[in-house]
C-alpha cells in the first residue's frame, strides 16, 4: 500500500488493495497450455485425442525450468503423458551488451520499421541508445 501511495501521491489510507480471484497466473497457466488447448479435461474432444501428447517443443533455454518444467510436471500430473518428447533449443538474439533482446529493456527493433522501410543507419542508431 505505501509503494502504491507514494507513487499515486496519497495517503496510504485512501487505497484498497483486491486480488482478482479470477485470474489464471501466467506460470501457472504455462504448464496447463499444451494440453488445456486441445479440449482438456475432455480427453474425448478429437483435438485432445489428435494433437495431445505432441512430439516437439521448440523453445529457448531461458525458460526452461519457468515454463518448460512447469509443462512436464503438470502434463504427468493432470494427464498421466509427457507432453512432448523433444525440447528444441533455439539461439537467442542478444544486444551488444550480451543481454537477450526485451521490450521490457527496450532493446529491440520493431519490425513494422522494418517492414516499411528505414534506412540500416535509423536502425543502427536505434540500438545503439
Amino acid at each position: 500500500k505505501a509503494k502504491a501511495a507514494a507513487k499515486l501521491g496519497v495517503d496510504a489510507s485512501k487505497i484498497t488493495l483486491e486480488q482478482d480471484e479470477d485470474v489464471l497466473d501466467t506460470w501457472f497457466s504455462s504448464g496447463l497450455f499444451p494440453f488445456s488447448t486441445f479440449g482438456w479435461p475432455d480427453e474425448g474432444h478429437l483435438d485432445y485425442n489428435g494433437f495431445y501428447p505432441n512430439t516437439l517443443l521448440e523453445t529457448g533455454h531461458d525458460i526452461l525450468f519457468f515454463w518448460v518444467a512447469r509443462m512436464v510436471m503438470m502434463g504427468m500430473e493432470l494427464t498421466g503423458k509427457l507432453p512432448f518428447r523433444t525440447v528444441y533449443l533455439h539461439a537467442m538474439v542478444r544486444d551488444k551488451y550480451g543481454r537477450k533482446m526485451s521490450k521490457s529493456l527496450g532493446n529491440v527493433i520493431d519490425p513494422m520499421e522494418v517492414i516499411d522501410g528505414c534506412s540500416l543507419e535509423h536502425l543502427h542508431d536505434k540500438l545503439s541508445k
